[in-house]
C-alpha cells in the first residue's frame, strides 16, 4: 500500500515542480527591465559630459577601417563564428567640465550575444574640454550572427551598429 502511496505522490509532485519552474519562468521574463532602446545608427545620443554618434561601422576583414598602428591583438585572425568591426566614435563636449573619455566604458552588447570590450582602440583615455570634439576608433570582436547590436554608452542609452557590417556568413 505504501508504494502505491508513494505513487500517487509522485504524480502530483511532478506536475506540481513543473508548473513552479514555468511560472518562474514567466514571472521573471515579465518582470524584467525592459532593454533602453539605443539612438539609430549615424543619430546622436546623449552621454555624461556632451554627445557620442557613429559615424562610421566598417568590417575589419573588408580591407577598410583597419588601423594604421595595428596591435597584436589584431594580428591573429577572429575566433570561428567572429568577426572584427571597426567603429568610428565621435565625441563632442558640451558640459563646462568637458567630457572624460576611457575606451574601457564602452562595449558593444546584443540580444542573446553578452557584452563585448575593444580589443583595440586609439585614442587611449582622454578629456575634452568643452566645445571640442574627439574621434576614437575601436575594434571590437562581433558574433557573426549577432542582431540588435548597440554600442554602450556610458551615461546614455546606447547606439544602434545597424547590420551593414555583417558578413552574411554562418
Amino acid at each position: 500500500m505504501s508504494k502505491v502511496a508513494t505513487l500517487q505522490r509522485a504524480k502530483i509532485f511532478v506536475p506540481v515542480v513543473l508548473l513552479v519552474l514555468v511560472g518562474a519562468l514567466v514571472a521573471s521574463v515579465v518582470t524584467a527591465a525592459p532593454r533602453k532602446p539605443p539612438s539609430p545608427l549615424g543619430a546622436s545620443a546623449g552621454i555624461t559630459g556632451g554627445l557620442a554618434r557613429i559615424n562610421g561601422v566598417v568590417p575589419v576583414e573588408s580591407g577598410g577601417g583597419l588601423p594604421t598602428a595595428a596591435s597584436a591583438a589584431l594580428a591573429d585572425p577572429p575566433s570561428e563564428g567572429l568577426h572584427r568591426v571597426c567603429l568610428l566614435v565621435e565625441l563632442t563636449a558640451l558640459e563646462a567640465g568637458g567630457l572624460s573619455y576611457d575606451p574601457a566604458d564602452y562595449s558593444v552588447s546584443g540580444l542573446g550575444t553578452g557584452t563585448r570590450k575593444a580589443i583595440w582602440f586609439s585614442p587611449g583615455p582622454a578629456n575634452v574640454p568643452q566645445g571640442q570634439s574627439l574621434t576614437a576608433t575601436l575594434v571590437f570582436e562581433l558574433p557573426d550572427r549577432a542582431i540588435d547590436l548597440m554600442l554602450e554608452l556610458p551615461g546614455g542609452p546606447g547606439l544602434s551598429l545597424g547590420a551593414a557590417h555583417h558578413r552574411g556568413r554562418g
